[in-house]
């Protein structure tokens, strides 16, 4: 049975894209509960740093590369960002801060890993610092005048329906 990507319907491909999403999410998710497991979670949370600084630049590379988004500004990295592999199983919202694409702030409603951990009977676990990695580098890979602030982000507390949010700003000066 011949059944290539080339003849999936486009609902079907954005369902094959969703289910590529999903199971990047599980991998990182298996690999993480396996190290913490084996070898604690300060020691999964340092390789999940380093893996999160290699990905998110190498993802960079490659949406500049296959989609051609490169600067653009606040707007650019957000656009960049519906191209990572965790976006389609995972989407961020955002809204616009102050006037036109100068900042924006974004947040995620729904963290498959968070909450994943949550069905298992495990805590939230302290993702500042690799949503910090992920973002930052993904944004100064794409335009280097956004910057990247972190909100609120786990170990903080959150309201529910939010994980974490994030302020974008374009800074002129960096041109």
């Amino acid at each position: 049975m011949d059944n290539t990507l080339a003849q999936l319907s486009k609902q079907e491909l954005l369902k094959v894209i969703e289910m590529f999403s999903v199971n990047w999410l599980t991998v990182d998710g298996l690999w993480f509960t396996l190290v913490e497991d084996a070898y604690g979670l300060e020691t999964a949370l340092d390789m999940d740093l380093k893996m999160w600084q290699k990905m998110a630049f190498i993802q960079a590379q490659r949406i500049k590369k296959y989609m051609g988004i490169e600067g653009g500004g606040v707007k650019g990295v957000l656009k960049a960002l519906r191209f990572a592999v965790f976006d389609p199983a995972m989407p961020y919202r955002y809204a616009l801060e102050g006037e036109g694409w100068e900042a924006a702030i974004m947040w995620v409603p729904s963290c498959r890993p968070q909450e994943g951990r949550l069905r298992a009977g495990r805590a939230e676990f302290p993702c500042k610092g690799m949503g910090m990695a992920c973002y930052e580098i993904l944004a100064k890979t794409i335009d280097p005048a956004v910057s990247v602030e972190c909100l609120f982000c786990p170990p903080d507390e959150h309201p529910s329906g939010i994980w974490c949010k994030w302020r974008l700003t374009y800074r002129k000066d960096n041109e």
